[in-house]
């Protein structure tokens, strides 16, 4: 069978076993086995799909030295081995769930520059490594308990389901079955796992205390360290930001990440949950200078990254938060204002920004062609209009639709707006599956949101806040699945809102449908 083949019969596997796993039981009749054991064999389904689709992307340096049975033996001990320090890894964190979350949080950010087929990568890998180690844990929990707090039902696992698995089977009619792959293996089927993890064990390893102070603590030395590359006008790792720093007005920074975007996009995130925090040890003095430190280095790096779309995002975020530790009319009211004086401001102030909101021609000149691509992702999508050109083919169908003259002088074809990227790759029916799943996260988010408890619905609404400002930010930078906080905050609001009680004291009926959440009063 061809590697494309492979790849085909791998994302099946993959897609057949996410359904085992978050099928509603009614409509999951089909596989014949209890729930536990539809899970457990749908989560070894999903593995299979996983390891089969990343041999399609082994290099054939590799394969060649697996092939002789010498080097095939080497390869199966060191299998063996990895699994048995995994398993006896999980068993000791499993003891004690929270230290995975700390693990996970200081994971979270951290990129390995690599070099994989003669391209520069930066890679996950102690993420994926701690995504491993989390379903070791899993293992371990269930077999000492197998309740059903295991495998909690959240009002995402039917949404997140149809569209991860459209998108996974979208490779069999991609135009670039080798990028689909890299993408559903480094991506998509990781990160659902990573999903699936955290909605387990949220409860048991106090993950909202240990992922905030992790990221709070984190954040700190990585911005220091992008403060310290301003001053000493060097950057790490991308050679191509070096040199446009060296012709450009701006010098920006990238700390430990490969894109000033990607630094911004991790601060903006850590200044949430500083204002969170604060806010909810408002009473103590300690908390509140400490928040205030962090707050102010994170800040002047996110300064440095000049990343327009990070600070976009950090108002969306804020917005969300106060409404609500505000209230909505407090709230609407000052961003109003804030809005027209701030507008007013620049626009009388600089014929920069007189002209960009002028010139459709400058506006594409100040947003590095984005007009272009979004305009190119339409007119893929209006050639594939049903299921679009598959996973991975943006750059390929683009690059394709360009003349020779315009593809020399067109520096990035990579789509830069995740909407648009979704809408040209897997047409109007993952589009809609899309939307879908956007409804329901938000109705999630609100419902956690809304809840008068301060220690639920602060978090929730600052969880909200994240993955709103996350999608604020694709929408002019992309990487919205392909951010691991976009599933953890995901899953942290799926938690939050199953581990609700049905009734609140007082007698206010709480059910499990996101959709309550409208009718609520608010707080």
């Amino acid at each position: 069978m061809s590697a494309e083949g492979i790849r085909i019969a791998a994302a099946i596997v993959a897609t057949v076993g996410l359904a085992m796993m978050l099928a509603p039981a009614p409509l999951a009749t089909w596989a014949r086995l209890p729930d536990r054991g539809r899970r457990l064999a749908g989560l070894a389904t999903l593995l299979i799909g996983w390891v089969v689709m990343a041999g399609t992307l082994v290099p054939d340096s590799l394969t060649d030295r697996l092939s002789s049975p010498a080097g095939l033996a080497v390869g199966v001990l060191g299998v063996l081995l990895a699994l048995a320090v995994l398993l006896a890894l999980g068993r000791v964190v499993a003891m004690r769930p929270w230290t995975w979350f700390l693990l996970l949080g200081l994971a979270l950010p951290v990129r390995i520059p690599l070099s994989v087929g003669g391209d520069d990568a930066n890679l996950l890998l102690p993420l994926y490594a701690v995504i491993v180690l989390g379903l070791a844990v899993l293992w371990w929990m269930e077999r000492a308990d197998t309740r059903e707090r295991i495998w909690p039902t959240t009002p995402l696992d039917l949404p997140l389901m149809l569209f991860v698995g459209f998108t996974l089977v979208s490779i069999a009619w991609s135009s670039d079955s080798s990028e689909g792959a890299v993408k559903a293996t480094f991506f998509w089927i990781p990160f659902v796992l990573l999903y699936l993890v955290v909605v387990a064990i949220w409860r048991e390893g106090r993950a909202l205390r240990t992922l905030a102070l992790t990221t709070l603590a984190m954040s700190v030395p990585v911005a220091v360290l992008a403060i310290g590359e301003y001053a000493a006008r060097e950057v790490l790792w991308n050679h191509r930001l070096m040199q446009n720093n060296v012709y450009s007005r701006f010098f920006r920074v990238n700390s430990i990440f490969y894109d000033p975007n990607i630094l911004g996009r991790y601060l903006a995130l850590a200044l949430l949950i500083a204002v969170a925090v604060a806010w909810m040890r408002r009473d103590s003095g300690r908390v509140l200078l400490a928040c205030g430190a962090v707050a102010a280095i994170d800040a002047a790096a996110l300064v440095l990254t000049f990343s327009r779309s990070s600070a976009l995002m950090l108002m969306a975020g804020l917005l969300v938060m106060a409404l609500r530790m505000f209230g909505w009319r407090k709230t609407l009211l000052t961003a109003v204002i804030m809005a027209v004086v701030g507008t007013g401001v620049a626009v009388a102030t600089s014929s920069q920004v007189r002209s960009a909101l002028t010139s459709t021609e400058r506006l594409d000149r100040v947003s590095e062609g984005r007009f272009d691509l979004v305009g190119g992702g339409v007119d893929i999508f209006l050639e594939h209009p049903v299921a679009g050109g598959g996973l991975g083919s943006f750059a390929t169908d683009y690059s394709a639709s360009l003349s020779t003259k315009e593809r020399g002088r067109t520096r990035v074809v990579i789509s830069h707006n995740a909407p648009v990227t979704i809408l040209s790759e897997e047409g109007a029916v993952g589009f809609a599956l899309f939307i879908w799943l956007c409804v329901i996260a938000v109705l999630v988010g609100i419902r956690a949101t809304r809840d008068r408890d301060e220690d639920v619905g602060v978090p929730g609404a600052t969880m909200l806040g994240g993955l709103i400002g996350i999608f604020v930010h694709a929408l002019l930078y992309s990487a919205l699945f392909e951010d691991p906080y976009t599933w953890v905050l995901a899953a942290g609001l799926a938690a939050l809102v199953v581990a609700m009680p049905a009734t609140r004291p007082g007698g206010d009926p709480r059910g499990s449908d996101p959709h309550d959440a409208i009718a609520e009063p608010g707080a």
